[in-house]
């Protein structure tokens, strides 16, 4: 076969297994690192929390904000061995602070306020 002929078989053969779903990498979009809901017992949950995670080695994440149904999440978060300090605030008041670990995968930690 001339070079032409098997370049084209190649691209042929490629966007077959492209369309249908086979050849191509099969691992599906990984959830965010961490995530959760903020919840009141009082109110429900709780949208418009300032959420950040913070870590010696690592400093102090980009704010989330919780959506109307209380949930947030972060992406690119470093895997560490030593825990995350996470904190909620409203406004410039400190609502909540406690820790998660995050050594990779998908986590998922709810914030209860009273």
């Amino acid at each position: 076969m001339m070079n032409y002929q098997i370049y084209l078989l190649r691209f042929l053969l490629l966007a077959v297994m492209a369309a249908s779903g086979t050849g191509t990498a099969d691992a599906q979009m990984p959830g965010p690192p961490i995530s959760g809901v903020v919840f009141s017992e009082q109110r429900g949950p709780m949208g418009g929390v300032t959420i950040s995670l913070v870590h010696p080695a690592v400093g102090r994440s980009s704010p989330a904000l919780s959506a109307a149904n209380g949930g947030y999440f972060f992406a690119n978060v470093p895997p560490q061995a030593q825990p995350y300090f996470i904190e909620a605030y409203w406004g410039n008041q400190l609502l909540y602070r406690g820790q998660v670990r995050y050594e990779g995968g998908t986590v998922r930690f709810d914030i209860r306020l009273p």
